[in-house]
């Protein structure tokens, strides 16, 4: 071994350690913080206005998309999860306070879509998806070349995996343990704690390993992101989802997903909440429960399966893989409406996204430009998140539209109809969707393996020569 290749195997070691420090201490948070969203607004608002929640996030991520595209421009890639993870970490200290006021927050037992705060803590962690966690992978993946990712995706993955069942098992304990007007916030303040360390191993990846080992899979970048002649414009990489195929193509994966998950999803927070009887302590506790169940099973396969799959039949193959399991739980829930078989379908669900699907879907950007990691990749989240838990939602309950048509409209027997049918097709979109994923899986794991074989980028032109 020369002392290139070990200082190369040293600064990759350091890399590893950063990245599986701070990928988990964000999903210990998100283990936290998406309970408590669900559970804020289940007995804040109330589950029937859950489908309106998902068409006023689609509404919003435009706006977002707009300033996250701003920010980039703004400054370099490795400050921009930095700063919206001290963003986050600043805003959900902030919720812990209207939890324990006494008008505003857990006290008020009082159900209404009147409740403002309720619906600021859902819209606002309803994206930390897209903000923290798909920025923290849009960072991991423009540092990291495929034989990286390969190797290493699986033990950054598995130790989030990892953390990501005992807070919530911890938070499940504070919560039984202390009332809720005690318990929410502190939880609050243990998840703004957690993306301040995430946000700490991030500045120490950017001070402690110098530039060169942290080009990635595209060494011949493009031009510095202060380059304002360099600079997209923030529709630009909008547009690539439909000029570039293979940005389309992620795309479809993304949003497949995430319509099925919300169809899943809306049915077991319909069963929960009304097995809890809208109690904010039993529906917080069920959902931290639950979590620490996906996540401890999505450990199972990101430690067993996901490296050991990836070395055996490579990225094409592992790409088809969860959208034909996901076809089969989707029949399980369709045949089977309860709260058991969609408790059941969600933990599957997820854990094979989070344990398996995310890393080895993430690997598909690496041989593609900036832009697409970044700023094409933030729309893919954002739109592939909230386009599709919009329509899912709206085909969930379909009756939200009888508010905004005149009411002779609106109770004529054939709208009404024409509701239920909508309401019916819910399922076999699902399933249509998940065979579309299958396909679009498929050309794309070509597409990638002939990427990497050939030395290119997607997105520019020429060739190059990879890591």
């Amino acid at each position: 071994m020369n002392l290139s290749h070990a200082v190369h195997e040293g600064y990759d070691k350091l890399k590893v350690f950063y990245l599986a420090t701070a990928h988990a201490a964000i999903i210990a948070a998100y283990s936290i913080v998406r309970p408590i969203k669900s559970t804020v607004f289940l007995s804040f608002i109330g589950a029937s206005y859950l489908p309106t929640a998902k068409i006023v996030s689609f509404v919003m991520a435009p706006i977002l998309m707009y300033l996250y595209s701003k920010l980039l421009n703004a400054t370099h890639r490795h400050r921009v999860a930095i700063i919206l993870f001290g963003i986050y970490a600043i805003a959900i200290a902030v919720f812990s306070l209207f939890l324990i006021h006494p008008t505003v927050g857990i006290e008020n037992t009082i159900r209404s879509p009147s409740r403002i705060i309720g619906w600021v803590i859902y819209l606002f962690l309803d994206f930390f998806n897209v903000m923290v966690l798909e920025n923290l992978w849009s960072f991991t993946n423009s540092i990291s070349s495929p034989n990286f990712a390969k190797e290493k995706y699986s033990i950054i993955n598995a130790s989030a995996r990892g953390i990501g069942v005992l807070s919530p098992l911890l938070a499940a304990g504070i919560n039984t343990q202390f009332e809720s007007t005690i318990s929410s916030p502190l939880l609050c303040i243990l998840a703004s704690t957690l993306i301040t360390v995430a946000l700490l191993s991030l500045q120490k990846i950017n001070s402690s390993i110098p530039e060169e080992y942290l080009a990635g899979y595209n060494k011949d970048k493009e031009a510095h992101i202060k380059d304002k002649s360099q600079k997209s414009n923030w529709l630009d990489s909008l547009k690539l989802l439909f000029q570039e195929p293979y940005v389309g193509g992620i795309f479809v994966l993304v949003y497949s997903f995430n319509f099925v998950s919300t169809f899943a999803d809306f049915q077991m927070q319909t069963f929960v909440a009304e097995y809890c009887n809208n109690d904010f302590r039993a529906i917080g506790t069920f959902m931290f429960m639950y979590t620490a169940v996906f996540q401890g099973l999505g450990f199972f396969f990101s430690l067993v399966g996901t490296k050991a799959m990836l070395k055996r039949f490579g990225v094409p193959t592992c790409l088809i893989v969860s959208p034909v399991i996901i076809f089969g739980l989707m029949l399980f829930l369709i045949s089977f409406k309860t709260l058991f078989a969609a408790t059941m379908t969600m933990i599957m669900l997820r854990a094979l996204n989070y344990g398996f699907n995310t890393p080895v879907r993430e690997m598909l950007f690496i041989p593609t430009t900036e832009t697409i990691q970044f700023k094409s990749k933030a729309w893919i989240a954002s739109f592939g998140q909230t386009f599709s838990e919009g329509l899912s939602s709206f085909f969930n309950d379909p009756s939200m539209i009888l508010h905004l048509l005149p009411s002779g409209l609106a109770n004529s027997q054939a709208f009404l109809g024409i509701i239920s049918g909508l309401a019916a097709s819910g399922p076999g979109l699902s399933l249509g969707l998940t065979g579309l994923w299958l396909i679009s899986a498929h050309l794309l794991g070509k597409k990638y393996q002939y990427t990497i074989t050939h030395n290119q980028v997607i997105g520019n032109h020429g060739p190059k020569k990879a890591l």
